[in-house]
């Protein structure tokens, strides 16, 4: 069976302001991707959309080990101070 290429749009909050706040929530509370074995990753990588980020540090915290070294480090590189970041990352489930 041929392995199909699954699709996830990252947003990274550089800003000053938490844009989930305006509804009472402090990031988006829902899973993109509905696997439990990855609801761990996805809750972090929805946690980078939500309340500033103020460092790249502060990434490397917030995801930790729940998801791959080379996705936080995509993340890290991709996190403009100042700026709202999405990006879309694909790979094979």
């Amino acid at each position: 069976m041929k392995k199909q290429l699954m699709k996830r749009k990252v947003s990274i909050n550089g800003t000053d302001v938490n844009p989930y706040h305006k509804l009472g929530l402090t990031q988006n509370p829902f899973p993109e991707l509905g696997k439990y074995e990855w609801q761990a990753g996805e809750l972090a990588l929805n946690s980078l959309g939500g309340d500033p980020i103020k460092s790249a540090d502060e990434i490397r915290v917030r995801l930790g080990d729940a998801v791959s070294k080379e996705l936080v480090d995509l993340c890290v590189a991709q996190y403009k101070p100042g700026e709202m970041v999405d990006f879309i990352i694909y790979w094979k489930e």
